[in-house]
């Protein structure tokens, strides 16, 4: 009995030490500062090595996690939001060239491939970003284009399958981007909603918005759920919330914006939560929502001059806000940053065109991207962040 008791008791001390030390392989001593040490003169380490599909289907990757996608021959790590490449080529968010760009700048990049528009709408799905609608000088076109950011161009595909208007929403979830409301030719409010596919390059017209026809609401997506509110209908300014599920092809109703009714406000969407903020009678207040518990907090009031018809978007964990109107000057070109993580504002780099409202902002990657815009703008630029 003693001698199976001393062994017992051998063996707990040698796990315990081997959970507690560093491990070496190929070395006796590996060194203090390394959890684990790989010694090796013919040898090297090899780590998972897949595709970009199988890439894409790892559940849930923790931030730092690390592969060899086979595709480009490059080792690849997740940071939380997207795949980081390393390649002899260059870096690489989701394959879109990170560097050379001088961050907090802005770049002029090839026009908008349409005739130059005001009150358009756009969204990003994955590498590519998308513009269309709005008013040109003569019509509320409904063609719809795609911008490549790799390649610099524009590429027109197929119209809107809803009829021309201004003042819509768009948002995209997963491999889909959607638009609804706003307001076709003869002051007609809309609450039809589509969905565009990129892969078929088709629009399929799905459930309607669940609340009252309107113009400039604010629509952003969390998740796998997209959410529009506020806004104007024929008769009053709005405070409704509403979430749409693709997989049930369903709206329905959230608790209601936390700040007063408002059009002409701002929104985008931070990891897991939502921020809506501006717009109305020149507002400044800015209000975060929490889709787990269906709740608003009010937030640090947005940085610059209160505005409405502003750009908002986000990149990575940070959130953007620049240009719009503020009813004393004309139009407006600063641009703010807003860190969920400390409640603050920072000013940064002034849009690089001209001052203006009712423009189209979305981001890609790690670059933000702001063009059209009144009046009837045809520029467009990236920031880098």
């Amino acid at each position: 009995m003693k001698k199976i008791t001393f062994l017992i008791i051998n063996i707990v001390l040698v796990n315990n030490i081997s959970f507690s030390q560093n491990v070496g392989i190929g070395t006796t001593n590996p060194d203090a500062s390394a959890k684990v040490e790989i010694a090796s003169t013919n040898s090297g380490f090899l780590m998972p090595r897949m595709n970009t599909g199988l890439r894409n289907a790892i559940p849930s990757p923790a931030a730092g996690l690390q592969i060899y996608n086979t595709d480009n021959n490059c080792p690849e790590t997740w940071n939380g939001t997207g795949w980081i490449s390393v390649c002899a080529n260059g870096n690489f968010f989701n394959g879109i060239p990170i560097f050379p760009c001088t961050p907090n700048s802005w770049s002029p990049k090839t026009d908008f491939g349409g005739t130059g528009r005001q009150y358009a709408v756009g969204f990003a799905i994955g590498t590519k970003g998308y513009i269309g609608l709005g008013a040109d000088i003569s019509s509320y076109p409904k063609d719809f284009w795609e911008y490549d950011p790799t390649a610099n161009t524009w590429t027109q595909k197929a119209d809107f399958g809803g009829t021309g208007r201004i003042f819509a929403v768009g948002f995209a979830i997963g491999t889909k981007g959607y638009i609804g409301t706003g307001q076709e030719v003869g002051i007609i409010f809309k609450k039809d909603f589509w969905e565009y596919d990129p892969s078929g390059n088709t629009w399929t017209q799905k459930a309607e918005f669940g609340g009252t026809a309107r113009i400039n609401a604010v629509g952003f997506a969390i998740g796998t759920k997209g959410y529009i509110g506020t806004g104007n209908d024929v008769s009053s300014l709005k405070q409704d919330f509403w979430e749409y599920d693709p997989l049930g092809d369903n709206w329905t109703q959230k608790t209601n914006f936390g700040g007063t009714a408002r059009g002409g406000a701002v929104g985008f969407a931070i990891g897991t939560k939502g921020y809506i903020g501006t717009g109305g009678t020149f507002k400044k207040d800015f209000w975060e929502y929490d889709p787990s518990g269906n709740n608003w907090t009010q937030k640090a009031d947005f940085g610059g001059i209160a505005r409405s018809s502003a750009v908002g978007f986000s990149i990575g964990t940070k959130g953007y806000i620049g240009t719009g109107f503020d009813g004393i000057a004309p139009h407006k070109k600063d641009f703010w940053e807003y860190n969920p993580s400390g409640n603050t504002w920072t000013q940064k780099t002034d849009f690089g065109g001209t001052a203006r409202n009712q423009a189209v902002g979305f981001a890609i990657g790690l670059k933000g991207y702001i063009g059209t815009g009144y009046d009837r703008r045809q520029d467009f630029w990236e920031y880098c962040q």
